[in-house]
């Protein structure tokens, strides 16, 4: 919302969640990471993306170690 307001576009692209996982989006030097939202009972449904979710997770844990 804050880069659509800003320069009328989104930061990130409008494709599939999975298409976007491993690439490196940036906004104003900012990195952002796609992933899933799981709610209410979708997450005993879904379990694939409930892995990739975690996987995200992890990803975002270790990159904020890393700075």
């Amino acid at each position: 919302m804050i880069s659509k307001k800003a320069t009328g576009k989104n930061a990130v692209p409008s494709i599939s969640t999975y298409k976007l996982r491993n690439t490196e989006i940036l906004y104003n030097g900012i990195r952002i990471l796609p992933s899933y939202i799981m709610t209410g009972q979708n997450i005993l449904i879904e379990k694939s993306k409930f892995e990739m979710a975690s996987e995200d997770i992890a990803t975002m844990h270790r990159l904020i170690k890393e700075s």
